[in-house]
């Protein structure tokens, strides 16, 4: 096997362990397994459709992105007083989003950032990069939310991108006892655990812009007004719902929301030993379904769907003919059905058979990168249901209107024994997941 993208150091993310074009052997694989590498990109015969969703660039700029999130913590969590390096915070994702413009097939949220040994700096990488491809995706709509401001700021993500990758640092300033028992219960409803997202605020409040630190603050806001921070408000604790909650935060709660999904142990403390990472597709699953589904802006979510591809260019998946294969494109209007090939041995003179799923509706997925994923596959209840580019013509002519009532409706094709296995506190992921 060849190598096709850089590979990185997991604990030194400008280090480089491999070139591409270097050839993989097998000690080289052993080791790469004991740093803690969740996977690697090679060379392989007949999938150079794969090629255009993946960029060197971006994922070294990611990389970048998770050293900076390293140094962050690091550097909050050892001095109260200690100065962190927001000017470089700043740098590397005005890096992250050139590059992402750079290459538009490029910017999906596909392939894992190196192990860094720590479930909250994996986090915040994950969701700063994902936040900033939903927040260019969504140019259109931080136009509307942003309306005073000039274009060009508007739809500058930047600070968003700073916002996110930063988003759980007051965890940092939370004593050891707090820690253990969140990493233990993961009880959202621990009063002195809440208090992660004002101490996040104030290590950042002054040093970026009021909307970076805004989101910082309501990233656990959900649009249907649950959610934390809360104030009294007429005899009443309430907390922000609908448009009241800054464009940046609904988009942060979103990432946060996908990326805890699919990565249980997310935060300090946690251990991967004890809360298994799962498919996209179950996230996205899970994401599309109530109460998951009225927590956030119905925008927001079709940008989320619009850059998580279920299963993503390059994955392995089985078919429900029995048949091995490899995901070689997609389309998010219909994400459960991609484009794939069937996998043939490198010496095989003939090409696998390309099969799109949407014109072969018999066949579906029913196994991903090892997952049974069978009972998750979820699909468009009409045309135009995960139409990202429709609905921003839709808000453009007036049809469309945003409120916390005013939800899109989804459907997915399983029959009720699956439904219900799905839903179940015992099913093979689990549902863990704390608010």
């Amino acid at each position: 096997m060849e190598i096709a993208m850089p590979v990185l150091h997991p604990r030194s993310n400008t280090r480089l362990l491999l070139r591409p074009g270097a050839l993989l052997e097998k000690s080289t694989i052993e080791r790469l397994i004991e740093l803690g590498l969740p996977e690697i990109w090679i060379k392989y015969p007949n999938m150079e459709m794969v090629a255009k969703f993946i960029s060197p660039k971006i994922h070294t700029s990611r990389a970048q992105v998770a050293s900076q999130v390293a140094a962050a913590f690091d550097t909050a969590g050892k001095n109260m007083h200690a100065r962190m390096d927001f000017p470089s915070y700043s740098s590397a994702m005005s890096t992250l989003m050139a590059r992402l413009i750079e290459d538009p097939d490029a910017a999906l949220f596909i392939g894992e950032i190196s192990d860094t040994g720590s479930p909250a700096i994996r986090h915040g990488a994950n969701v700063g990069f994902l936040a900033m491809l939903m927040g260019l995706k969504l140019d259109f709509y931080l136009l509307r939310e942003r309306s005073r401001l000039n274009p060009r700021l508007a739809k500058d993500v930047t600070s968003l991108g700073v916002a996110a990758m930063l988003h759980d640092i007051g965890m940092t300033r939370l004593r050891a006892s707090v820690l253990k028992r969140w990493s233990e219960h993961h009880d959202d409803t621990d009063p002195e655990w809440r208090r992660h997202v004002r101490l996040g605020y104030q290590l950042i409040r002054g040093h970026v812009e009021p909307s970076a630190a805004a989101a910082v603050l309501h990233h656990h806001q959900r649009f249907d007004g649950s959610g934390f921070p809360t104030k009294v408000i007429d005899g009443e604790e309430r907390g922000l719902e609908g448009s009241q909650i800054h464009i940046f935060a609904r988009i942060l709660i979103a990432a946060d929301l996908y990326d805890r999904m699919v990565h249980p142990a997310y935060t300090i403390g946690d251990s991967e030993e004890t809360r298994k990472s799962r498919p996209p597709v179950f996230a996205l699953n899970r994401i599309i379904h109530e109460p998951y589904k009225s927590w956030l802006d119905p925008i927001v979510l079709q940008a989320l769907i619009a850059v998580c591809p279920a299963y993503a260019p390059g994955s392995i998946v089985r078919l429900s003919d029995g048949r091995q294969c490899a995901v070689i494109d997609w389309d998010p209007r219909d994400t459960c059905r991609p484009t794939v090939r069937e996998l043939t041995h490198f010496e095989d003179e003939e090409h696998g058979e390309v099969i799109d799923l949407r014109r072969n509706t018999h066949l579906q997925i029913v196994e991903c990168d090892g997952f049974d994923v069978s009972a998750y596959n979820f699909y468009p209840c009409h045309e135009h249901a995960f139409d990202l580019r429709q609905m921003e013509r839709s808000l453009s002519n007036g049809i469309y209107r945003i409120d916390p009532s005013h939800l899109i409706s989804f459907e997915t094709e399983r029959d009720a024994n699956v439904d219900a296995e799905a839903d179940s506190d015992s099913d093979e992921f689990g549902d863990d997941l704390a608010a």
